[in-house]
């Protein structure tokens, strides 16, 4: 059998693949930004059980959640928000420090306009008691206090940040001295500019577990856009999986992976030089989590064979549709030609009724 055909070979070659991506926290190419439903699924892995389970029973139900424009561009705002409140940092007074203020006072008010949209917003969260009442028995209210802990997870939406030095070299202007108004603002057109100032070669992302993230949402996003997915066709398959869920649950474990190896990592980095005990320690539990990481990438690979497998099955789908076509055209035509002879005695028969009617 050829190497190429063997499943084991292929499902090895397919996680070498994403685990490079993901080392590289860079895909290349240009991406589309993941949906607003992939990043609630991926949101409510940082969020408590309560509330992921309330969130996941509002998707099923059908019940929407406010849409601001796209959470990778607010991933990007709350970014740029970062950055310029560590250039204020020690900043002395100037038309710089002027520029940047405004900057980020413009930033903060589109942030707020997010903020309460999303925890607000009168058109897809229960008022008045009875509402409420009904939506808590069918497990689909969110309280004030859950809304605003998902906005925050939401503000961490993996998102393409674009090549080079980094995503938010567009305010460099501002450290130049231009005034801050020739800016863009952010949530028109991020990704693009971001890519426009980057290149466009290639996407980057922040780290490997946001690239991990944002593959594992992409396939998401391609699996329930497949209408061979959603057919008939794959109704026993759709019943074993459920994709979101299985989002969900790569989105938690790679939350609390990050979570651990940032401790680990700040412990080795806080640690005395010559507590090599100690050293040795955190580099030995770093060891411990290779294999969660190995199997977060088996996962995700597992997510890009179904994507593959599907977009098989709609070329297949294609190709016999139009082989039906065929015959069914092939069909046609011969009624076509079988009545070819009618149709000609008919014709003459038209043709003499208007010979007849010219000689009157």
């Amino acid at each position: 059998m050829d190497d190429s055909d063997d499943p084991i070979d292929e499902r090895t070659r397919r996680g070498d693949l994403i685990r490079a991506w993901c080392d590289a926290a860079r895909l290349d190419g240009r991406h589309e930004v993941l949906s607003d439903r992939a990043a609630v699924l991926i949101a409510v892995g940082r969020v408590d059980i309560e509330t992921r389970q309330i969130v996941l029973n509002r998707l099923r139900s059908g019940k929407l959640f406010p849409s601001i424009g796209g959470f990778g561009a607010l991933r990007l705002l709350c970014d740029e928000m970062n950055w310029l409140d560590g250039k204020l940092d020690g900043l002395r007074m100037g038309p710089t420090r002027l520029a940047l203020q405004q900057r980020r006072a413009h930033l903060a008010r589109r942030y707020g306009q997010a903020e309460s949209t999303f925890e607000l917003s009168i058109h897809h969260y229960a008022r008045g008691v009875r509402a409420i009442r009904k939506d808590r028995r069918d497990g689909v209210h969110l309280d004030l206090e859950q809304r605003v802990a998902l906005f925050t997870a939401l503000t961490r939406t993996p998102t393409p940040l674009g090549l080079g030095p980094g995503p938010l070299d567009r305010a460099r202007e501002i450290v130049v001295g231009v005034a801050a108004d020739r800016l863009e603002p952010v949530g028109r057109g991020v990704p693009e500019l971001a890519r426009a100032v980057a290149g466009r070669d290639a996407d980057r992302f922040a780290d490997r577990f946001d690239t991990m993230l944002f593959l594992a949402g992409s396939y998401h996003d391609r699996i329930q856009a497949s209408k061979m997915w959603r057919s008939e066709v794959f109704a026993i398959q759709r019943s074993q999986l459920d994709v979101g869920e299985e989002l969900i649950q790569i989105s938690v474990d790679v939350t609390e992976l990050a979570d651990v190896e940032t401790e680990l990592t700040a412990a080795f980095e806080e640690g005395d030089a010559r507590d090599e005990v100690g050293r040795r320690e955190v580099l030995l539990r770093k060891g411990d989590l290779i294999p969660v990481w190995d199997q977060l990438v088996d996962r995700v690979g597992a997510l890009s064979r179904i994507v593959d497998q599907l977009a098989d099955a709609e070329r297949d789908h294609r190709t016999l549709g139009a082989l039906q076509r065929t015959v069914d055209l092939d069909g046609k035509i011969g009624d076509l030609i079988a009545r070819s002879g009618s149709r000609e005695l008919s014709a003459d028969n038209t043709h003499n009724v208007g010979d007849q009617i010219e000689k009157r």
